[in-house]
């Protein structure tokens, strides 16, 4: 071969051999060896099968090249090393070797270096197959994760960061009535108008703050609402969503779950239906039976028979205060409690709770303590029947696992600043704590103190009896109270439950005392006697109520209170009664044949003022065994004024009709002295408030007087505006709904006037009427006003 050739093959890295025509080796370049099977045989002379061993059974493929039937034959890719670390690979190619312008017998084999090829080839193959098993991996998690949200029940939803819809389940489509092409880029608002609320949106991604683990997406808690479909339903839901982050902006949004709520919602339905048919079915017969009994003790009997009827009144009231457990338990664990916040003297809290229980005590000879401290305040904020009925509760239990010696309350309170732990805001730590020396509790029993229906062991209720319920109940009222309860205890030496709420404090003025409560002698707080207003005769009642016994137990009431009242069998009996005599008062039974206590409330409130010779509706009160909650907001709903729970407590119907007397004989008076309710030019507070109601109600505390009305004021001011907005837009059921808010605090704080001129506008709401209310709003503003002139006026003085 010539040395150019030669050169050129060096320069591209190639070596090169020639054989003859009996394969045999006639020439080599230098570094063919590194390419050869064996290298110490290539050698001239030498058989290229020997060095090759590819190239055996090739014998015709030669001939053909050296006749001219073939061009050149290839070998590509031979491995000549299986070293990892080190791979050899080679290309060997065959044609005629070139000499002097023509063609020769002899051959030449050209051998290339592949190893660079072959290992990226290799590395290539290797690279598709893993991307095609991972795309096979992908395809089939796809279809994995789809099947998994096809075959979730519940109704799914993905949006964008904005909130567009990118993908829904087959359950969101049965649910929403839309196929997925109809919601697919769609505002989640679309069909969820409540999601506007919930706090995942944000906009900002990176706002979402995740404690822990960042991978980790935040799950927004339940939210119940309802939800809108393609036809205009509107179903109930509850939503829960959550935020999904990734690298790519693309692959971010959120996830919802919709639950379909339609069957929960009556089951509830059905069991709010059963406990109020359980409620008043039961309860009427209950209050038939206390009541007949309390009448009867009122009578002259023999020892034997008071005694005989004592045990049925104290059996009755037993019954009674199971069936408000089961009442209450049932309620708060469907979420329908709510609870009230308002002002009130947490001594006087304990000390009725005391009180009511100082019988049982003393005829078991047990000394009841309350140790205040002069750390206590005297004004918080909170529910004060539930506080009661927790403090009731827990001495109760004193009392009925002590035999001797004493039961001491006591409270102590903590500063928000003082407690690490965190609270309701702008609130503070009030703890109680209730010592007993009773039997004490086995510690491996403690646990089971709290639980529903559970006691701490089976004689318990043989002995005691009780129902397990009452500390499950405290246990969830102190949670709603944004508390907690505890108890230690010491098996024969007593024990101290305690528990905590969070609660407002008004005012912490009180003069250093430490008291014990004389079981003989009742707070001061606590009636004794039931004295009427000297003009009670002349209030004007009508009792309507079906139930004949319910009948002679009212009356009776009624009766040793110092009241007269005509009766009315039903609704329509006392629409009848109403037309001829101008009633003051009506005590108004809700379920009654013909026409029942809710409509007819509504009747009277679509009659004319000019109906009513007094020229004014009369005051409406409930009087039902209905117990829940519901009830309660439905006889306000319908208009009533008040609410009596059956059996009605004569202490209870005493201090009712004695609130609701000073009202209607406040109005009078005005009325006399030419006073209408509608004047704009009333010069003295003096005729805005009932001052003797305010100071009943402060017990005679001239600060509190002043921050009451204060807050009036200022709560009034607000639903004044939205009262107006209201109006603006015929929304009566607002305007309703805001007027008796209003007017239920006027009556609270003894603004007699303003109650009678919100009386009249909740009229106007009631008949859809928005005639006449801008001068009655007029008028309430300037109640407002002169109010807050006597506020800035007693404050600069």
């Amino acid at each position: 071969m010539n040395s150019s050739l030669i050169n050129l093959l060096s320069i591209c890295h190639i070596e090169y051999l020639i054989i003859d025509e009996n394969f045999k080796i006639l020439e080599k370049s230098l570094g063919l060896n590194h390419f050869a099977d064996i290298p110490d045989e290539v050698k001239q002379g030498e058989d290229i099968r020997i060095v090759f061993p590819e190239l055996e059974g090739l014998e015709d493929v030669f001939n053909a090249i050296r006749q001219g039937e073939q061009d050149y034959f290839e070998l590509k890719g031979i491995m000549r090393s299986q070293d990892i670390v080190s791979p050899l690979y080679i290309d060997i190619r065959i044609t005629n070797n070139i000499q002097e312008d023509h063609f020769s017998n002899s051959l030449i084999i050209l051998v290339e270096d592949a190893t660079e090829r072959m290992v990226l080839e290799q590395s290539l193959f290797q690279g598709a197959n893993e991307a095609n098993l991972l795309l096979r991996n992908l395809k089939a998690s796809k279809q994995y994760i789809d099947q998994i949200v096809t075959s979730i029940a519940d109704a799914l939803l993905v949006t964008t960061l904005s909130g567009n819809i990118k993908k829904v389940n087959i359950a969101a489509q049965v649910l929403l009535e839309y196929d997925e092409v109809e919601l697919v880029g769609q505002s989640i608002t679309k069909v969820i108008r409540e999601v506007n609320n919930s706090p995942l949106i944000t906009g900002d991604i990176e706002s979402i703050n995740i404690l822990h683990n960042p991978y980790i997406n935040p799950l927004v808690k339940e939210v119940e609402t309802i939800c809108y479909t393609k036809s205009g339903k509107t179903i109930p839901i509850a939503f829960s969503s959550s935020i999904v982050k990734t690298e790519i902006e693309h692959f971010q949004g959120y996830v919802y779950i919709l639950r379909d709520m339609t069957e929960r919602k009556q089951a509830e339905l059905a069991k709010q239906e059963f406990l109020a048919m359980i409620s008043h079915e039961v309860r009427t017969p209950i209050s038939s039976v206390i009541g007949m009994a309390s009448l009867l003790l009122d009578s002259e009997l023999t020892d034997e028979q008071k005694n005989f009827i004592e045990i049925i009144y104290t059996s009755g009231d037993s019954l009674l205060k199971i069936i408000n457990d089961f009442l209450d338990f049932s309620k708060i664990q469907s979420g329908n409690l709510e609870l009230e916040e308002e002002p009130f003297a947490l001594r006087n809290c304990i000390n009725e709770a005391l009180y009511l229980l100082a019988p049982e005590a003393k005829e078991k000879g047990l000394k009841l303590t309350f140790l205040d401290t002069p750390k206590l305040p005297t004004t918080i904020v909170g529910d004060v029947t539930r506080l009661r009925q927790v403090l009731i509760n827990l001495l109760s239990n004193a009392i009925k696992f002590t035999e001797t010696g004493s039961i001491e309350v006591s409270v102590v309170i903590y500063k928000n600043s003082d407690i690490n732990h965190s609270y309701i805001a702008n609130t503070d730590e009030i703890q109680f704590s209730v010592k007993d020396t009773g039997i004490g509790i086995p510690c491996d029993r403690v646990e089971r103190l709290f639980k529903a229906f559970s006691q701490v062991n089976s004689s318990i209720t043989r002995q005691y009896g009780g129902t397990g319920l009452g500390l499950a109940i405290c246990k969830q009222l102190c949670e709603l109270m944004g508390g907690r309860i505890w108890v230690e205890s010491e098996l024969g030496a007593g024990s101290t439950f305690y528990f905590t709420i969070a609660a407002s404090v008004i005012s912490e003025e009180l003069e250093v005392r430490s008291q014990e409560l004389f079981l003989s002698s009742p707070p001061k707080s606590a009636p004794m006697s039931f004295s009427p207003s000297p003009d009670s005769h002349e209030l004007r009642i009508l009792l309507t109520e079906d139930n004949l016994v319910n009948q002679k137990i009212a009356l009776k009431q009624l009766k040793s209170l110092g009241y007269s009242a005509d009766v009315a069998g039903n609704g329509k009996e006392a629409l009848q009664l109403l037309e001829k005599i101008p009633y003051d008062l009506i005590l108004m039974d809700c379920q009654m044949p013909v026409l029942d206590g809710l409509e007819t409330t509504k009747e009277i409130h679509r009659w004319q003022e000019s109906s009513f010779a007094s020229g004014r509706r009369p005051v409406v009160i409930a009087m039902t065994a209905n117990a829940m909650k519901e009830d309660k907001q439905m006889c306000l709903d319908a208009g009533m004024d008040d609410y009596l729970s059956k059996p009605v407590m004569k202490e209870n119907l005493a201090a009712t009709l004695e609130h609701w007397a000073s009202v209607i004989f406040k109005v009078k008076e005005i009325d006399a002295v030419e006073q209408t309710v509608y004047t704009t030019n009333v010069g003295s507070v003096d005729l805005l408030i009932d001052w003797e109601r305010l100071h009943q109600l402060s017990e005679n505390n001239p600060e509190f007087e002043l921050e009451l009305l204060q807050l009036f004021v200022e709560d009034i001011q607000p639903r004044l505006e939205i009262i107006k907005i209201s109006i603006a837009t015929d929304n009566f059921e607002q305007l309703a709904r805001e007027i008796h808010q209003i007017k239920g605090a006027s009556a609270n704080v003894g603004a007699t006037i303003m109650y009678l001129a919100t009386e009249k506008l909740e009229q106007l709401a009631y008949n859809q009427k928005c005639r006449g209310t801008t001068n009655i709003i007029s008028e309430l503003e300037e109640f407002v006003k002169h109010i807050q002139e006597f506020l800035i006026s007693t404050s600069s003085s």
